[in-house]
């Protein structure tokens, strides 16, 4: 074909030409002659004398044109001049390759129906073998139909076929003697929202009326046309396409009612006489089909469910009925339990199980085996795989008992599993399947959890803490006590502090000691509420005039105004209200502070209470091994609390008994780090890695601790520095030691920063599933790069709805939010 050719392929007809010249023998002459090439002037009848000189001429053609391929050879049959309305006609394609239809064009007169393919017998001089195509529609109202292209793909290329145009004329049988019902799960209307993978059984009943029973009514088989959605296949043929019977569990029951009471008489089947009130006859003969439908796309699953039915043989007597569907398709909801191994499977199913021996030897194998029938597409089942680490698989298989083409699944899958002894239990196996019955996941326990002879499960002396130790503040330096801050800003100042003191013990004045001792005496005994106004006007006023340098005139409220202690400036002033008033007494602060002293400390002990509810809820949940629901009460806590010790400690200890090993290795580290010298918190990390296959990380306790503790370790050095070099004004000692010290407190000082950048940053994460590859862009994994692994640390960047960016020394990438989880 030439470039102009190719270029009006969308707007002519494409038939492409035959690469040999291909005779037909008599036998398959009546094949022949139901056979004719479209020409490309649609318009152009091609009559039989001339067929010869355009094969020929076709040839002739090929030869100058090598490109074509023989594989792109169709052929249309001849469609009839003139068709009814409401009655199928079918389109029927020729060709060697294997066909696709295009995506059909809508039309106002056109409703199409199926599509199929199957294979024409052998051509007898070159045994060459040909598929026929055949695509059903029906003609909606009478008049003229001008045909749309249809769009072919052939060897990866596009064509176009153009038909000529037909006139329909009006369907001259009765509609009110025949009709289709369709029942969708027992129900006589589809259902309009469903899930990817579900299955839906659909039953064709097609009924006609009959003047006697002796009748014989015309049925076809139920076509169809779908998107989204496919029928499962009951008969599988070896060496053949499939045809329309292979897709229904019965070839079609025959029912006959009788008068009114039309009882069914096959038990099988949910229809009933009564179903059809609008056939009124005294005979009414039926036929039904059943069969599977499965829903493949996300969105919407459409299409036109059809059938042929006629009161007798006659193709004048032939009316097709239609009833279009669609149904919204939404996708499987993700797991509620990632502990649970995904089968695939969708609908309700049924699973036994046992194990072999039932107690596992290390180093000696163990054999799992796992039987399952249900209803649904078996196809969507992915691979199991029981393995865990320290119990690696050596041998799996699967057997199937009864086959995909059956109305029944049924299967069984044998694993085997050799224990190595490093973990010493296998956790509980769980397999999930989605129920559409009940819209949610089913699981099914497998096995309980399998502990090595000689090993001990320390699972089952699991207890949740049911106090709240102190929540840690983040950053950590707020933990630190201000003490902390003013004992590094003034033990500089010691030596020169001590030396004063040094000084002034050696220039010491007896009296004013004595006024000093006084002073305080008199200051503690006001305070306290035992002075007396005796007291105040000769022992206590006289003191403070002197040392404020006042005149001994000098008032209560003049000495007041110079005093730097709010308190007790207060209390002289009300002393002196009280001394030339007629109240009775000043306000007595002490005693309200008591009062208020109280006060606080109930309330504070009433606090802790009224967050054990909650907490006292959620161990209660994990006492009676609902872990899941402790699960959800601990991370609800954890929203209001986020740096509780003991909230991460009960969380992991709930991920650990729904054996989810890394989820739990996460809020252990993370309760690690709040509380790094717990010895509880120290052995439960230790146990996890046991069961993970793995040596315990845990460094010694000194070197685990917070920064905001290396801190207080470095203020006591410092502290204990300066004191030293202050004790030299005193007693002579060497000065080394005390620049020892400092130099500690600042390795100390230095260790803390290391810790707060390296293990208490605020952008870390943790991988929690088996592995992970990197995506450098969100949503397409890049398997070229090493994975990362369960346990491993990473730092985000930058986090959306469901990616987070992470931040390395080689390139950026990209991590699922769902298989990570923030560590303090």
């Amino acid at each position: 074909a030439t470039n102009q050719e190719k270029e009006n392929l969308a707007t002519k007809t494409t038939s492409v030409g035959l690469k040999t010249k291909r005779k037909i023998s008599e036998e398959d002459s009546s094949t022949a002659s139901a056979v004719k090439t479209v020409h490309t002037s649609p318009q152009e009848k091609i009559t039989e004398p001339h067929m010869g000189k355009l094969i020929k001429l076709l040839s002739i053609l090929f030869i100058l044109v090598p490109s074509t391929s023989n594989g792109q050879f169709y052929e249309v049959r001849e469609l009839p001049s003139q068709i009814a309305t409401n009655r199928t006609t079918r389109i029927e394609i020729i060709t060697k390759a294997e066909m696709q239809l295009g995506e059909l064009p809508k039309h106002p007169k056109i409703t199409w129906l199926s599509f199929r393919k199957g294979r024409l017998p052998r051509m007898s001089f070159n045994q060459e073998v040909y598929n026929e195509n055949t695509l059903e529609f029906i003609a909606t109202s009478p008049g003229l139909i001008e045909f749309p292209p249809i769009p072919i793909t052939l060897e990866s290329k596009q064509f176009f076929i153009r038909l000529p145009d037909i006139t329909v004329t009006e369907n001259q049988a009765p509609s009110d003697r025949s009709t289709l019902k369709v029942l969708w799960n027992g129900n006589p209307h589809p259902p309009k929202n469903a899930h990817l993978g579900e299955a839906i059984d659909v039953t064709f009943t097609l009924a006609v009326s009959a003047e006697s029973i002796r009748s014989r009514p015309y049925f076809s088989i139920p076509s169809n046309r779908l998107d989204g959605a496919q029928w499962h296949r009951f008969t599988k043929g070896r060496g053949r396409m499939p045809v329309p019977s292979d897709y229904f569990y019965n070839s079609g029951s025959v029912s006959i009612f009788f008068g009114a009471s039309r009882e069914n008489i096959f038990k099988d089947e949910t229809v009933s006489g009564e179903e059809f009130p609008e056939i009124d006859s005294d005979f009414v003969l039926t036929r039904t089909y059943r069969s599977r439908l499965y829903l493949t796309k996300v969105g919407k699953a459409t299409g036109t469910l059809s059938a042929t039915i006629g009161q007798s043989a006659r193709i004048s007597a032939r009316l097709t009925h239609t009833i279009p569907f669609e149904i919204n398709v939404s996708p499987i909801p993700p797991l509620t339990n990632n502990q649970a191994i995904d089968t695939g499977l969708i609908g309700t199913w049924e699973f036994e199980s046992y194990t072999v021996p039932n107690l596992p030897t290390p180093s000696q194998p163990f054999q799992i085996d796992v039987s399952v029938s249900g209803k649904g597409n078996p196809n969507l089942r992915k691979n199991w795989d029981f393995a865990k680490p320290g119990f690696p698989s050596i041998d799996a298989d699967f057997e199937e008992y009864q086959g995909d083409n059956y109305l029944n699944w049924r299967a069984g899958y044998t694993q085997t599993l050799r224990p190595t002894g490093k973990v010493p239990t296998l956790p509980a196996l769980t397999l999930a399947t989605f129920n559409t019955a009940s819209d949610q996941w089913d699981y099914h326990d497998i096995t309980n959890s399998h502990t090595l002879a000689g090993f001990t499960d320390h699972s089952t002396a699991l207890t949740p803490l049911t106090q709240l130790a102190p929540s840690i503040t983040r950053p950590v330096l707020l933990n630190l006590h201000p003490a902390i801050f003013a004992t590094f800003a003034f033990s500089p100042f010691l030596p020169f502090l001590l030396g004063l003191a040094k000084k002034r013990l050696d220039s010491k004045d007896p009296e004013a000691e004595k006024q000093n001792r006084e002073l305080k005496k008199v200051i503690a005994e006001f305070q306290s509420g035992k002075g007396s106004p005796d007291t105040i006007d000769n022992r206590l006023l006289p003191i403070l005039r002197y040392k404020l340098g006042l005149p001994h005139g000098a008032t209560a409220h003049e000495v007041a105004d110079h005093l730097k202690q709010p308190e007790l400036a207060e209390a002289l002033r009300n002393h002196a209200e009280s001394s030339f008033s007629a109240q009775i007494s000043a306000i007595d602060f002490p005693s309200l502070a008591k009062h208020l002293t109280k006060l606080s400390i109930l309330i504070l002990c009433l606090l802790p209470n009224l967050r054990a509810t909650s907490l006292e809820e959620a161990n209660s949940h994990f006492n009676d091994s609902n872990y899941p629901q402790a699960i959800t009460q601990y991370q609800e806590l954890l929203k209001s609390t986020p740096d509780s010790p003991t909230l991460h400690f009960n969380l992991a200890q709930a991920h650990l008994s729904s054996n989810n090993l890394l989820r739990a290795r996460a809020s252990c580290h993370t309760a690690l780090l709040l509380d790094p010298l717990d010895s509880k918190t120290r052995d439960l990390m230790k146990d996890i890695c046991e069961r993970q296959g793995q040596t315990s990380s845990l460094r010694p306790r000194l070197f685990d601790l917070r920064p905001d503790q290396w801190i207080l370790l470095a203020s006591i050095f410092w502290l204990l520095a300066f004191l030293y070099l202050g004790t030299r004004k005193f007693i002579t000692l060497p000065r080394w030691p005390g620049f020892a010290l400092i130099a500690v407190a600042t390795i100390l000082l230095a260790t803390s920063a290391w810790r707060q950048n390296n293990d208490y940053s605020g952008d870390q994460f943790m991988i929690v599933a088996e592995e992970v590859p990197r995506e450098p862009t969100a949503g397409t994994p890049n398997w070229d790069y090493p994975p990362l692994l369960g346990g491993q640390i990473v730092r985000i960047g930058e986090m959306n709805e469901t990616h987070a960016l992470v931040t390395s020394a080689d390139s950026p990438f990209w991590l699922p939010i769902k298989k990570i989880q923030q560590v303090w």
